[in-house]
């Protein structure tokens, strides 16, 4: 549906302004993102408090966002041509042959990552629990206010992806764009650290470098065909430390607005960037404290509003249902499920490194697994402590190095983690050139991050999905020093490395692959929903059926509080010729407390303990 382009026409003519009074094509594309990001952020909690997220209401909002902008890009573009500097600013510079080829390499992978989040439809584990399922929730309420529900992360959880999918899912019909959120966010972050390589010197094959190694992380590539949201924190937090770099070199009012905005997005996001921000604010402070005296007080106040405005929405349904803006302390009232730590020692962040650490170790040798493997335990048992510990580890996991992979929850970034550990090491050894200081708190910066998030946080087998901020946010360090400080053909011969190998990962993602047996160009888009999980497809392919026969409008769900539900949404609207109003009933957390109104379901529909389906019919 062409109204669908409204959003992207927003997105575009805010480019094009910022693009006309002197930004730089890569840094309009951050800037546009950041105010877009915002305006949805404003029309979702708008509509969403009268009850109005709906076609009609977006349709008006963007539409008039649009012509808004229109006008302003017209007037500006008249402005600029009065003082005969208008016109779009995009520069095309030639380039050395191989810095070509690179260049052409992350474009390919970008375009076929791009190809598989248009054909594929979601079906990433937690999309079909809570990301997408939260978005049905919230078009079927015409608002993102909390509801009753089994699966709590439906509600706590930081919403600003889900809201885009939401925009896009209303104004097209389905969830044909919901993958691009993430998608777009890995171009962001590509243009994004070329920025932030430019601002630490890096000539034009560094910058090319700093993209390579964002395009060709194994992680990202999965992620960014995905409704996962870690890309897009990722993306966030590029933006976010952009313009910390930018407010050191050069503190004022419009930096100011930059770090609030994108820290904001970040935050509404996902958790984590907490915890990879907090390291950069201390960083900015101190770098600008010296310089500004007391009127940082007034930049501080300005960030901090601009946050508490963009996340005070999420922050107050928090609070109304948990008392407590963040949500629930945890998943679940079991202590042994909590996510953070009970121990905050010097031997639990340790512990923690090595496991985080571990899980981008894995090759596609067994043997080489198994003898790190081995190796680490020894370590372990030498120092006495338990490497598996209750205390630092999520219930029911042990640490392991496994096979390669290329799942989206579990896929290491072997490669790069030896890129990582190489640069630190060319930096403390040999690169005379650290004595830049905004540079060395750069890296200062994500170390502290990485040791923070291994101290708050429980080691889990998938942690390596919410690692991708951090080696998105070294790239432009490892570019550097590869550019600079390494022999040319050396550091040409890794990057095309990393381009060739990562092919492995654009084309074999086992959850949405482009070739094989499985492909998704021969699989039918209703099957793909259940790749991660075919056990289950069939009971829900019955229950929608029945679901379809019967007269009924009210339907209610029991699941467990890891279950998917959003495929049963997509095949009860293809079978029904009326969409029933679905709700979570017999909810026995604090979300039982908001009231359905007069809702009764005629069918209950409940999962098992294997997560299959069944269908109870009521009087």
């Amino acid at each position: 549906m062409i109204i669908v382009l409204l959003p992207i026409l927003c997105w575009v003519f805010i480019a094009l302004i910022f693009n006309i009074k002197g930004l730089c094509w890569r840094s309009s594309f951050l800037t546009a993102s950041i105010c877009w990001g915002v305006l949805l952020t404003g029309i979702t909690e708008m509509l969403s408090m009268v009850k109005l997220l709906s076609l009609f209401w977006l349709l008006l909002c963007w539409g008039l966002a649009t012509l808004v902008l229109v006008i302003a890009y017209w007037f500006t573009s008249q402005q600029e041509v009065s003082k005969k500097r208008g016109g779009i600013r995009l520069f095309f510079i030639s380039m050395p042959v191989f810095s070509g080829c690179l260049l052409a390499g992350v474009l390919l992978i970008v375009i076929l990552t791009g190809l598989t989040a248009s054909i594929a439809p979601p079906n990433n584990w937690d999309s079909m629990t809570y990301h997408m399922s939260r978005v049905m929730h919230w078009i079927q309420n015409q608002g993102v206010g909390h509801y009753p529900t089994h699966i709590l992360r439906q509600l706590h959880s930081n919403p600003w992806s889900e809201f885009a999918m939401t925009h896009f899912q209303i104004l097209n019909g389905g969830d044909y764009l919901a993958n691009f959120i993430q998608w777009f966010s890995m171009v962001g972050c590509i243009l994004g650290v070329t920025l932030i390589a430019e601002r630490f010197g890096a000539n034009l094959r560094g910058q090319i470098y700093a993209a390579a190694v964002v395009a060709t992380l194994p992680m990202g590539i999965l992620q960014a065909s995905s409704t996962q949201n870690d890309y897009v924190t990722s993306f966030w937090l590029v933006c976010f430390v952009y313009y910390c770099i930018m407010s050191i070199q050069k503190s004022n009012l419009y930096y100011s607005l930059g770090v609030g905005a994108s820290l904001g997005l970040s935050i509404l996001t996902k958790g984590t960037a907490y915890i990879y921000a907090f390291p950069f604010l201390l960083w900015l402070c101190w770098s600008t404290v010296k310089l500004l005296r007391l009127r940082i007080l007034r930049h501080a106040l300005i960030v901090a509003f601009i946050v508490l405005l963009i996340n005070i929405g999420h922050y107050s349904r928090n609070l109304e249902l948990f008392r407590n803006p963040l949500g629930p302390d945890a998943m679940s009232p079991a202590k042994e499920y909590t996510l953070t730590n009970d121990v905050f020692t010097v031997s639990s962040i340790v512990s923690n490194t090595l496991r985080n650490a571990g899980l981008h170790m894995g090759t596609p040798i067994k043997l080489c697994n198994d003898a790190i493997e081995k190796g680490i335990y020894s370590a372990y048992n030498v120092f006495g402590i338990d490497i598996n510990d209750p205390l630092t580890t999520w219930t029911g996991t042990g640490f392991h190095i496994n096979t390669l992979s290329a799942h989206e929850d579990s896929a290491g970034n072997p490669i790069h983690l030896v890129l990582i550990l190489l640069t630190i090491s060319i930096i403390i050894l040999f690169w005379k050139q650290r004595k830049e200081s905004y540079f060395k708190g750069y890296i200062i910066a994500l170390v502290v991050a990485f040791l923070i998030f291994c101290g708050c946080l429980k080691w889990q087998p998938w942690h390596s999905r919410l690692h991708l901020p951090l080696f998105v946010l070294w790239s432009p360090v490892i570019a550097v020093i590869m550019s600079t400080a390494i022999n040319k053909w050396i550091a040409n011969v890794i990057m095309m490395t990393l381009v060739i190998t990562s092919f492995h990962w654009v084309l074999k993602n086992e959850s949405r692959p482009l070739t094989g047996q499985n492909s998704i160009l021969n699989t039918s888009r209703i099957d793909q929903y259940f790749n991660n999980r075919p056990g289950i497809k069939e009971s829900y392919y019955d229950c929608a059926l029945a679901v379809s026969s019967q007269q009924c409008n009210n339907i209610g769900l029991q699941l467990g509080g890891d279950h998917w539900e959003y495929p049963l949404w997509v095949l009860i609207q293809r079978s029904s010729k009326q969409t029933p109003r679905i709700e979570h009933v017999y909810v026995g957390n604090n979300s039982y407390k908001i009231s359905l109104g007069n809702f009764k379901p005629c069918i209950l529909l409940k999962t098992d303990k294997n997560g299959k389906m069944s269908i109870n019919l009521l009087k």
